[in-house]
């Protein structure tokens, strides 16, 4: 009881992460997630142009999805080499 947690790899203090996170399978998923993400926020912008409304936040939503989804395609791509 009075023992203390034991710690198998990584940093101490910090938990373990459970062995599924680093698939590639997950970070595929993922990555198709953000993508269709990424196109429906592009639909918003098209139509916020159409219908001149601004599009800042749009374009930001835009930018945040497309940046994530490249590093996840990315990530998933290195994941199936390995």
């Amino acid at each position: 009881m009075d023992d203390p947690h034991r710690h198998d790899g990584g940093r101490p203090g910090r938990p373990r992460r459970a062995p599924g996170w680093d698939s590639p399978r997950v970070y595929r998923v993922l990555a198709l997630v953000f993508t269709v993400t990424a196109g429906g926020a592009l639909a918003l912008v098209i139509l916020d142009l159409f219908i001149s409304r601004p599009i800042p936040g749009d374009l930001f939503v835009l930018t945040l999805n497309s940046l994530a989804a490249a590093v996840l395609w990315r990530r998933a791509r290195a994941g199936a080499r390995a």
